[in-house]
């Protein structure tokens, strides 16, 4: 979140224990957090915000907040809060509002640098530095004339993403809208625009789960085991919440560096992606025997926000685990299906406190 000076020590592990209140302040508009208390500093509104990097670089503003809703829902998560870290389900490498990536394969956070001429230390921790480093890397992406036509940003977006997944949700959301009070008490709204939303083609032949679509993981990013499902008591399902859009965690289950992934992850609209097959071993919870004996459940957002968790998602998740149960015979109750951090040796608070344990059961109860 924009911490322009977030203490050095709040890394990941750190910022999923803040939350709600305590969160709002240490969030946005450049606020420092001292002894537990957020001391807010002056900055420009987002809207002002998104109007500046308009101007400098000729990217629509609705393109632009359209991009930043489906990034973080329009919050900064602290610079250390998804650092790139081989084997840590949360370590992206992705930064800001605009969720500008550093990581071994991507660096659109130093072409911001480069293009806006600030340091990556300013476009990772100050909010109005990160919108213009995305709107100048985006811009760059473009035709050099700049589209007139907001459907003429569509190859540009994905190529921002990184994925084609990407174009797709951002435009569903220009053509949507969308409307929220971020964690500083901005309402910020995005009127419904008249937008062609892009179909991102993906296979369902691979999918275990016939509500599913496959986007496969990186083979070095999980254990091949063909047999698991006849030799292994597959016995839990853990969830996990990205740290994240839902992009973002793909691009990290697919990046050869990352040495993660989990078997499916959730969007916010009930979209359900399948990286990983059910006789494989996805490297979610940071612990091999409860990796061998699971299925891992991600679900982009953050531990923080509970706007992460719309009803949508709840159903489209138990509808999954539902099937999951079904299939390999786990008990629906609080010791076989449970939170990343109740897997023994891991420092995760995921999913955080807004996660509804009791009724996420019940529905997966109505579902079976």
């Amino acid at each position: 979140m924009c911490a322009e000076d977030v203490p050095r020590g709040m890394g990941r592990g750190d910022f999923l224990r803040v939350g709600g209140a305590g969160l709002a302040g240490a969030v946005l508009l450049g606020t420092a957090v001292t002894g537990g208390r957020a001391l807010a500093q002056a900055g420009p509104s987002l809207e002002a915000t998104f109007d500046d990097a308009r101007a400098r670089y000729g990217v629509p503003k609705p393109l632009l907040k359209a991009m930043g809703y489906v990034n973080t829902m329009w919050e900064m998560p602290p610079p250390g809060a998804t650092d790139f870290e081989p084997g840590d389900l949360h370590g992206h490498g992705t930064y800001g509002i605009m969720q500008l990536y550093q990581n071994p394969e991507r660096d659109t956070l130093g072409r911001a640098a480069s293009l806006t001429r600030l340091s990556e230390e300013e476009i990772k921790t100050d909010r109005a530095a990160n919108v213009r480093g995305g709107a100048a890397v985006l811009a760059s992406m473009a035709d050099p004339q700049k589209p007139s036509d907001l459907d003429d940003w569509r190859e540009a977006v994905a190529e921002y993403g990184g994925i084609d997944l990407y174009a797709e949700e951002v435009f569903r959301t220009l053509r949507e809208g969308a409307a929220a009070t971020i964690s500083t008490g901005e309402r910020l709204r995005l009127a419904p625009r008249d937008v062609e939303v892009p179909v991102a083609v993906a296979s369902r032949a691979a999918t275990d789960y016939g509500g599913a679509e496959w986007r496969g993981a990186d083979r070095s990013n999980y254990s091949a085991r063909f047999e698991r499902e006849r030799d292994v008591n597959i016995d839990r399902l853990i969830i996990h919440v990205v740290q994240g859009s839902l992009t973002s965690a793909i691009n990290t289950f697919q990046n050869p560096s990352s040495d993660v992934s989990a078997h499916y992850v959730v969007g916010s609209e009930g979209r359900v992606v399948q990286c990983v097959r059910h006789e494989d071993v996805a490297w979610h919870a940071g612990n091999w025997s409860y990796n061998k004996h699971s299925i891992g459940i991600e679900h982009g957002g953050y531990a923080d926000n509970p706007n992460t968790w719309p009803k949508a998602k709840y159903r489209a998740s138990a509808k999954l685990a539902a099937y999951c149960c079904r299939r390999h015979n786990i008990p629906v109750d609080q010791r076989h299906i449970i939170g990343h951090k109740r897997v023994p040796g891991t420092d995760h608070y995921c999913p955080g406190t807004h996660f509804d344990h009791k009724r996420y059961r019940r529905l997966i109860r109505r579902f079976m």
